[in-house]
């Protein structure tokens, strides 16, 4: 019997109309409410659009079905149906376009962003299937996607979970990005509940900066640098994938039994009526020094706030800097928006804010901080100074330096180190917990104990007030991982692929008298529980002895880690002192199989607060006593309520510590807005589009008359675009495929996020594209054995959809080739087969945008010869030693071979057809942690030469060992050693050239 989980359709509609999803206003949202409330793994969210599946057929108007060829089937609609409360996807042996399989799946026509995704399903068991429940945009470059009628969003993947059925306990959990190139952030697999006996339940959650990846509310993995954020869709998919498949019993299913989106609920503590944003379009806006637009093969890198142009810069001297007009002399939290995901961000952003006080300096780590606004702090600033703040590189760091909008939101915010807050009794530091802005906090456990915060306020009026309540759990919890300063082993230890407690990773030894030990450093003395995270495996011990030493001596506790693991397993609880002298120590009592290691655990018996912390706010009107609601998690801003203050020093907020252990950090008092009227939808909206045909975009410009609200939002054919509320008046989007019409509409948003209704539809056309892409340049081949690999770097046309190549004037691709969302694919080579040895060709290469226009073509010539190749595929390729595959790419993006021991080796031994002299070549793959000796020893008629290289740098390419004479057959071999005999040694093809074709087409 499947067990059904309830959605509130009030919620529902609330959040629709606070805009934390891009439905717009007047869209139905389907819900049921059926048993239980759903508890999700994670607080600090709400449902804001789901699907229950209760109908009798697919909701067409939320979802597309998948459709085109994929693997070894192809996408039928009629694959899908709803049936018993269930969306189901049939799998089944007929033949269809050419393939031997159908599948299905669907999509869904809205788009989500930041939140927390959920999905519950029974998946099927049988050998040949792979289902998959992921995020990633729509796009006519997608050949599996249906048509697209809006604009290319596919930004990022994230993949909940990919499953191949053959192994219905194997979760893969990764997540890649498109945007500037490809790029696979490295998850992992979690081995967890069979996927097939059963419904269970999947989630993740998105952040700005990582994934965190659930089943059936289990942490499994935590991924950081989640990459771009761009309102996605998401798909629910089941392909035939893997031969052979067990066509037992086919026709089968996979069953799902609901699609949840929960957004993040944001509180308004940074959000005001009188908030003044400085972009980097805007008038207040300057640079010095070298700066562009942040855009890559063509492509505008559109991730700043308002999702407007970002710009980067190279240039050590240079800086940007923002300076607003201030309505008033007052207090200003400054924020600036991270527009920063990528690897290539500047890790110290150093921002100078000038102010009453002087001048402060704020660090931030643009590769780290993700897309948001980060604060840099709460200062009293005064019109017509020209203060504001300013931003350049820090020597220290490394990186670009990118730029892009400042917001100054009027409010008062007392820290627990400044002017205005003061305390009573006991209280201590804490590093470990920390509050507002990453900075230390303060608590007590001592009854008596009170903490104050006493704001200078500009004028008397009504203030939202707000606690940052930290997470206390730190101070009352220390873990140590195996990665960590107190972690040591003796013996022989390595790293596992098994993942530990929240992703994090684990060691292993099959020598049985290594050791470990965790030495914690504990902040308090006090009773303390302590508990071991235990990975298990079926090739483990069974004896895993933990040692405890304590103030009162020692006590083991003996752990099977083959089974019964993947969870905190209670070693006891002892009264230790604060510092280091405590320790957990792990031995292999069994004296065989593997100990693994993870993360220790010590907490602090009754140290978290029985209740929430009691606030006293005295206000104009009196005294108020306020219990925070909690309830969306802690470390974040609460709000205590919203209360008339004078101007002045007279109001204050007090905390105290008689329910327990308080923390004290900051209030912010942030003057309140007239409430409870939603704003009017914007005002003569207009819209056109700009084509730029020297690239193919296509541009939306839309304008509007503001309304005096918070921000607005922008509509295309009914789908949201904007993921924060536009300031101003105008707004632009690249990349609109040509020869399309679209509904534009907008709304006004108020400071909870409430939407007005739409404005009156602006239909706007975009222009028939007529003009072709440019010529590729820079085209170059490498002659092979009766063929050529053909290079080219991406073409710049922003509507790419690919590449058509030639030979001898006949076209050999049937449909343009390429990946467009991929700027690297093309250094890949793409391999021209069946030429003629001896005889020169002409090959050439076109591009091909959207609209079927076709550049005029790059020709290129070459001369295949009888050469030989060998890959580590071929059967003259051997090893000796230890070696495994490798993720640096070789020759045509080809696996490689990598190993660590340095007596290891590798031999390439071709067939020779023809006695003679040939060059020889090696692919050398690198990677700065490989060797910087690899040395290639050629074995010839002659004797052997060796060629020493350094696989650290200079590699990926074909590099010229020499020129040998060779008799025909297969004496002559290359072997790989490390002569430095540190470092990874790599190998990848060699390749032999009959000397009279010269170089042979090195590249």
């Amino acid at each position: 019997m499947k067990v059904r989980k309830s959605v509130h359709a009030g919620i529902v509609a609330v959040l629709l109309a606070a805009g934390l999803v891009n439905t717009p206003p007047a869209s139905s949202v389907p819900a049921s409410s059926v048993e239980a409330t759903p508890v999700l793994p994670v607080p600090g969210y709400q449902l804001a659009w789901s699907d229950e599946f209760d109908g009798a057929r697919l909701d067409t108007g939320s979802w597309f079905y998948r459709e085109g060829e994929k693997a070894i089937c192809s996408n039928n609609p009629g694959n899908v149906s709803v049936a018993d409360g269930s969306l189901r996807i049939a799998l089944k042996r007929e033949d269809r376009n050419g393939m031997p399989y159908t599948c299905g799946g669907v999509i869904s026509q809205k788009t989500f962003g930041y939140g927390y995704y959920e999905t519950r399903a029974k998946l099927w068991g049988d050998q040949g299937f792979h289902s998959a429940f992921w995020t990633t945009g729509l796009s006519d470059y997608v050949p599996d996607t249906p048509q697209y009628k809006g604009p290319n969003n596919r930004v990022n993947e994230i993949d909940g979970f990919e499953v191949d059925s053959h192994a219905p306990d194997v979760f893969s959990q990764v997540s890649h990005w498109f945007v500037p190139q490809h790029v696979g952030n490295p998850g992992g697999v979690y081995r967890g509940p069979d996927s097939s006996d059963g419904y269970h339940v999947y989630g993740f959650e998105w952040t700005p900066t990582q994934v965190r990846y659930f089943i059936d509310g289990q942490l499994t993995r935590v991924l950081p640098k989640p990459g771009p954020h761009g309102l996605q869709n998401i798909w629910l998919t089941t392909l035939g994938f893997t031969a052979p498949v067990d066509e037992t019993n086919l026709p089968g299913e996979t069953a799902w039994d609901y699609f949840r989106y929960y957004a993040p609920v944001q509180p308004d503590a940074d959000v005001s009526a009188g908030t003044v944003v400085v972009d980097n379009g805007d008038s207040g806006y300057a640079e010095s020094g070298r700066w562009t637009d942040d855009v890559t093969d063509g492509h505008h890198q559109t991730f700043g706030f308002q999702d407007k142009d970002v710009r980067r810069t190279d240039d050590p001297t240079a800086s940007a800097a923002w300076r607003p007009q201030l309505p008033a002399k007052q207090s200003y939290e400054v924020f600036v928006w991270n527009p920063s995901f990528l690897h290539t961000g500047q890790k110290a952003a150093r921002y100078t804010v000038s102010h009453d006080g002087g001048q402060t300096a704020a660090v931030v780590n643009q590769d780290s901080a993700g897309q948001q606004w980060v604060s840099l702090g709460a200062y009293r600033m005064t019109p017509g100074r020209g203060q504001g703040v300013r931003v350049t590189s820090d020597p220290a760091g490394s990186g670009t330096l990118r730029a892009d909008a400042v917001k100054f939101v009027p409010a008062v915010v007392v820290d627990n180190d400044q002017t205005g807050y003061s305390e009573q009794g006991p209280w201590q530091s804490s590093s470990s917990v920390t509050g507002w802005r990453g900075q230390d906090t303060r608590w007590s456990g001592d009854p008596a104990a009170t903490a104050r915060w006493a704001p200078t306020l500009p004028r008397s009026t009504t203030y939202d007030v707000y606690a940052w309540i930290p997470d206390g759990r730190q101070d009352s919890e220390t873990r140590i991982g195996v990665t960590d300063p107190g972690y040591t082993e003796s013996g022989a230890w390595a790293a596992s692929s098994l993942t530990g407690w929240d992703g994090t990773a684990t060691r292993t030894t099959n020598d049985t008298k290594a050791t470990a030990e965790w030495r914690p450093e504990l902040p308090i003395a006090g009773r303390y529980e302590v508990s071991a995270w235990v990975p298990n495996d079926a090739i483990s011990t069974t004896a895993a002895r933990y040692t405890v030493d304590h103030p009162g001596g020692q006590s083991s506790v003996e752990v099977d880690q083959t089974t019964g693991g993947k969870q905190w397993v209670s070693l006891g609880t002892y009264d230790f002192a604060a510092g280091t002298a405590g320790r957990v120590t792990i031995a292999n009592a069994a004296g065989r199989g593997y100990l693994r290691t993870n993360v220790v655990r010590f907490v602090r018996v009754g140290a978290d607060e029985a209740t929430p912390p009691t606030y006293t706010v005295t206000h104009a009107g009196g005294v108020s006593t306020v219990a925070p609601d909690l309830s969306l998690g802690v470390d974040r801003w609460v709000k205590l309520g919203n209360f008339a203050f004078e101007a002045g020093s007279k109001g204050s907020v007090t905390v105290s510590a008689s329910g327990g252990v308080v923390r004290a950090d900051a209030v912010k008092f942030l003057a309140a807005p007239a409430r409870n009227q939603l704003p009017s939808a914007p005002n003569a909206v207009t819209a056109f589009v700009q084509p730029n045909p020297s690239n193919g975009d296509q541009v939306l410009q839309v304008r509007w008359l503001p309304t005096g609200a918070i921000g607005y939002h922008v509509y295309l054919d009914g789908n949201r675009v904007t993921w924060q509320p536009v300031r101003g008046g105008s707004f632009r989007m690249y990349e609109l495929l040509a020869g399309q019409t679209h509904r534009v509409t907008m709304t006004s948003v108020d400071r909870t996020g409430k939407e007005s209704a739409p404005s009156t539809p602006f239909v706007v056309r975009v222009p028939v594209d007529k003009v072709p892409p440019a010529t590729p340049a820079q085209v170059s081949a490498e002659a092979t054995n009766g063929g050529a690999v053909l290079y080219w770097p991406q073409s710049t046309e922003v509507d790419l959809h690919g590449y058509n190549v030639y030979v001898d004037g006949r076209r050999i691709t049937d449909v343009p080739t390429g990946n467009p969302a991929d700027a690297q694919s093309r250094a890949l080579g793409f391999p021209v087969p069946d030429l003629t040895n001896d005889v020169t060709h002409t090959l050439a290469v076109t591009v091909v945008d959207q609209s079927g226009n076709e550049s005029k073509p790059a020709t290129v010539p070459v001369t295949p010869k009888p050469m030989a190749v060998v890959g580590i595929t071929d059967p003259g390729y051997t090893e000796t030693g230890t070696w495994s595959g490798s993720s640096v790419a070789g020759w045509q993006g080809t696996s490689t071979r990598t190993s660590n021991i340095a007596t290891a080796t590798a031999d390439w031994r071709p067939t020779l057809e023809t006695s003679g002299e040939y060059d020889v070549y090696a692919w050398v793959p690198n990677h700065l942690n490989s060797t910087t000796a690899a040395r290639y020893t050629v074995t010839h008629a002659s004797g052997s030469d060796a060629t020493t290289l350094d696989q650290t740098t200079g590699g990926a390419r074909w590099i010229l060992l020499g020129r040998y004479p060779f008799t025909a057959g297969t004496t002559a071999h290359i072997t790989l050693t490390n002569a430095a005999g540190t470092g990874w040694l790599r190998t990848s093809a060699v390749k032999f050239v009959p000397a009279t074709s010269g170089l042979g087409g090195a590249r």
